[in-house]
């Protein structure tokens, strides 16, 4: 007796992809609401006071914040703290990425001239000669 197999044609095995765009769609709604966008946080500073000011355009800023911890300076570049010394490499590097760089100082009006001059040794080393001082507004001096 002869037996007989009947071959089954398999076609390639199908994944479901009907609930796919739901599932995408909700991992974005998720991953848009539990998102946190963090601000600069810089250093602590006393700022000084002046009674003038203008507003410099925010697109090629970089944030120097410079302060004075006791016995020595403390500087933070785009809310990182970094040693004296190596701010002129870091500079450098944000130069090369935007040519049009405008470094942003924001000293506490605590810190002594030598570390400021420290710093500004530091940015005309990099080049970096389009420099912004912050100040606190005041309507008047007392």
């Amino acid at each position: 007796m002869r037996k007989h197999y009947q071959k089954l044609e398999q076609g390639s095995p199908q994944i479901q992809t009907s609930t796919t765009s739901d599932i995408v769609f909700l991992l974005l709604i998720f991953f848009m609401v539990t998102t946190v966008f963090r601000q600069e946080q810089g250093l602590r500073i006393d700022m000084p006071q002046a009674l003038s000011s203008k507003k410099v355009a925010t697109k090629h800023i970089s944030h120097v914040w410079v302060g004075y911890d006791g016995d020595r300076g403390v500087v933070s570049i785009d809310d990182r703290i970094v040693p004296i010394g190596s701010i002129r490499t870091i500079i450098e590097q944000k130069k090369r990425v935007d040519p049009n760089l405008i470094v942003s100082i924001m000293a506490d009006r605590n810190t002594p001239y030598s570390i400021s001059n420290d710093v500004f040794g530091q940015l005309i080393k990099a080049n970096a000669l389009h420099v912004s001082l912050s100040a606190k507004k005041i309507n008047e001096i007392k």
